[in-house]
C-alpha cells in the first residue's frame, strides 16, 4: 500500500499541501527585496544560503487575498527547472502521511479549468487538503521572469 507524505500549510483560510519530495527547506519569513516590473504575486527576492531567489505569495497567486505577515509566516523553498523558488505561506502546520484511501483525484471540472497544479485532494479527519504540484504553479513566461541569475542581476542594479 503506497503512502504519501505531505507538508500541510495554510493559505488564509484554506488548507493546502505539497509532497515532501518537492520541499527543499522550510524557512521563517524574512525581508523581501522588491523587484520592479514583476507580477503582483511575485513579492520580490530574498537571500537563501547565499543565493538570490524569488518569493511567490501563494495567497495572491490563487487570489485568496493578501498574506498577513506574522511570526508564523513561512517560505517553502523548492526547485523548479533549475531555479530555486520560495513560496510564501501563512503557516506550516504539520507533515501528514496519507494512505491511498486518504487521497481522491481532483474533480475534472476543477482540473479542466486551468488548475493543473492541483494534483489531488487529501482527506484527514473530515479535513480536505488541496495537494499542489509546486512545479506547475507558474507558467513558462513566469518561470523565465524568475530566473535566479537574472533576478540577482536586477537586484544589484536597483
Amino acid at each position: 500500500m503506497a503512502e504519501t507524505q505531505v507538508v500541510v500549510f495554510a493559505l488564509n483560510r484554506e488548507n493546502c499541501g505539497v509532497e515532501t519530495s518537492q520541499v527543499q527547506k522550510i524557512v521563517k519569513y524574512q525581508d523581501i527585496f522588491k523587484v520592479a516590473k514583476m507580477p503582483k504575486f511575485i513579492e520580490g527576492i530574498f537571500n537563501y544560503r547565499g543565493s538570490v531567489i524569488p518569493a511567490i505569495d501563494l495567497n495572491k497567486r490563487f487570489e485568496f487575498g493578501e498574506t498577513q505577515i506574522t511570526d508564523n509566516t513561512k517560505i517553502v523553498v523548492t526547485q523548479i527547472r533549475n531555479n530555486l523558488v520560495g513560496f510564501i505561506v501563512n503557516d506550516v502546520m504539520e507533515i501528514l502521511t496519507l494512505s491511498e484511501e486518504d487521497i481522491e483525484e481532483t474533480p475534472e471540472i476543477i482540473s479542466s479549468n486551468g488548475n493543473n497544479f492541483l494534483k489531488c485532494v487529501g482527506k484527514k479527519n473530515e479535513k480536505l487538503i488541496s495537494i499542489l504540484d509546486l512545479s506547475l504553479i507558474l507558467n513558462d513566461s513566469e518561470i523565465k521572469k524568475i530566473d535566479n541569475k537574472k533576478l540577482a542581476e536586477k537586484g544589484r542594479a536597483s
